[in-house]
């Protein structure tokens, strides 16, 4: 008579005498939360999750393999809650002193490893279930270079983004952590011309600014790289006969373009306006303008604000030992530190104030705000000293005009994107007349209109960006950074009313002098 198994959907707490034939798809190791070194548990996911406790995990360590045929049998299941799930299903089968284990030399139906998200679906969805782990299949097709990486618990990591396309040329984003890194660099050689198919197993959605994409977990994601798989063999068969194998396949992109702002430049449609076009605009929305960061406003504790550990949300005090994000709804036992700095930034037309948040500060300085929140090294003013390297960069800003902007009430300007690239800021350079500061104190203006050539003809000369430089230069030895500064937000008082709009951009001083400044106009138009 042949053996009877229990169906997976069938599982529930009713019974211990349960009985399965199953494939195991993923098995992980989780470290103990005290002592990473220490295993707390063996874990295995799928079409159900199982789970080894620690008092069992010598008996079992090694003695189970991915991708091979087991008969399971006696159980104790358990609804464990986790916020992570690797499977649909809501029960896990904990391992006891009475659980067997049987390998299965001929396995008796054939292994489907993966449930595989459609692209197309995660990229059209409104919302995503971030704490549902999916699996993705498709070819590399760009890779950005790796980095470098803290985490918030301070481990040093490695980080890499690579793009990959599905059978039908959608595109999603990828971001590795930690080994997985190092695992999938000797691949992406730059003249590669054959396909690179991956699986992405139990990797975590999300939506970042309204992009979607998707990212490793330290633990339990995996990535397979040409697996000798039916499923996989059959995906790049299709992929060949659609683009022929003699092409390269793998190009250098840069995921954060959308951050760095270099393509939304290089296409030829945009116009970079002067910091006093910029000034006096009357027309709300985001424009490009160039100049060079002369100041920084922040000081010992504004140039940072704590936030939510999964959204840039800011959040106040904790709830007693948790914080709890408004936004998203999450709590957290610490909070994550993110850059909020104001910079001023000049042009030879004039100065104007500029918030910097994390994305963009982080691609500037090229470290996170809680790698140096706790430097000992502080500049005069009270910031730290790895924001110096801010000073004195000739940038192309994309900043958002606000009506709080066009009515004079906040002189601070949001920054959207920046782009650091030399060669694209001079040739978007505006063609203006740039002002120098003199020995007395007053303007003399330089009629560049005359003396500008074609940038894309220069061979050595850059007089347009000297004649910056020079004027730069001017302005910073006449007036102190931030003494100029200060006289600036005197002349223009900041009356903040809405912080979510603007992001927590000023301090309480500037806001509470411009509302101040509010009252006493609106006391005299009575």
């Amino acid at each position: 008579m042949a053996e009877s198994f229990d169906l997976l959907m069938d599982v529930s707490p009713k019974k211990l005498a349960w009985n399965f034939l199953v494939h195991v798809v993923r098995l992980w190791k989780a470290p103990c939360r005290y002592n990473p070194k220490e295993i707390n548990s063996i874990e295995m996911g799928g079409r159900i999750q199982a789970s080894v406790p620690k008092a069992l995990v010598r008996r079992w360590n090694d003695n189970i393999d991915e991708f091979k045929m087991y008969k399971m049998s006696n159980f104790i299941v358990v609804d464990k809650r986790e916020k992570t799930k690797t499977s649909m299903n809501r029960w896990t089968l904990n391992f006891s002193h009475r659980t067997v284990v049987l390998l299965v030399e001929n396995p008796t139906f054939p292994l489907q490893a993966f449930r595989l998200t459609q692209i197309s679906e995660l990229l059209n969805a409104d919302r995503i279930n971030d704490s549902q782990l999916i699996d993705i299949m498709g070819e590399v097709v760009g890779k950005e270079d790796p980095k470098e990486l803290i985490t918030s618990k301070g481990k040093e990591t490695k980080r890499l983004a690579i793009l990959v396309e599905d059978l039908d040329n959608y595109r999603i984003g990828c971001v590795l952590f930690g080994d997985m890194v190092d695992q999938i660099l000797p691949y992406l050689d730059d003249g590669r011309v054959e396909p690179l198919i991956v699986v992405l197993q139990f990797f975590r959605p999300s939506i970042w600014n309204e992009k979607t994409s998707v990212q490793s977990h330290f633990d339990i994601s995996k990535l397979r790289i040409n697996p000798d798989l039916e499923e996989v063999r059959d995906f790049r068969d299709r992929r060949l006969a659609a683009i022929p194998s003699n092409l390269v396949r793998i190009s250098q992109v840069n995921t954060n373009n959308s951050h760095s702002g270099a393509d939304e430049l290089k296409r030829g449609d945009v116009t970079v306006n002067t910091i006093e076009e910029a000034l006096n605009s009357t027309q709300e929305g985001p424009l490009w303008i160039a100049g060079t960061i002369v100041a920084i406003n922040s000081g010992k504790d504004d140039w940072f604000y704590k936030s939510c550990r999964k959204c840039p949300k800011k959040v106040e005090t904790p709830i007693g030992n948790r914080y709890e994000c408004g936004k998203c709804g999450h709590t957290h036992g610490s909070a994550s530190l993110r850059f909020k700095v104001e910079v001023m930034a000049y042009d030879g037309t004039g100065s104007i104030t500029l918030l910097l948040w994390d994305r963009e500060t982080v691609q500037l300085c090229g470290r996170q705000a809680e790698q140096i929140k706790d430097e000992e090294e502080l500049y005069a003013e009270g910031y730290p000293a790895a924001l110096e390297s801010l000073l004195e960069r000739k940038l192309l800003f994309k900043v958002n005009v606000k009506s709080s902007n066009i009515k004079l009430y906040d002189q601070v300007y949001t920054v959207m994107k920046v782009c650091e690239d030399d060669t694209i800021f001079e040739m978007h350079l505006p063609n203006k007349t740039f002002s120098t500061v003199t020995d007395t104190g007053c303007s003399n203006s330089v009629d560049l209109s005359a003396a500008m050539v074609d940038i894309n003809n220069l061979s050595d000369s850059q007089y347009s960006v000297d004649v910056v430089e020079d004027s730069v230069t001017s302005l910073k030895c006449k007036t102190p950074a931030k003494t100029a500064t200060m006289v600036l937000k005197q002349q223009i008082p900041i009356n903040i009313e809405n912080e979510e709009e603007l992001g927590f951009s000023t301090n309480k001083l500037t806001r509470n002098r411009g509302k101040r400044q509010k009252m006493q106009l609106h006391d005299s138009n009575e």
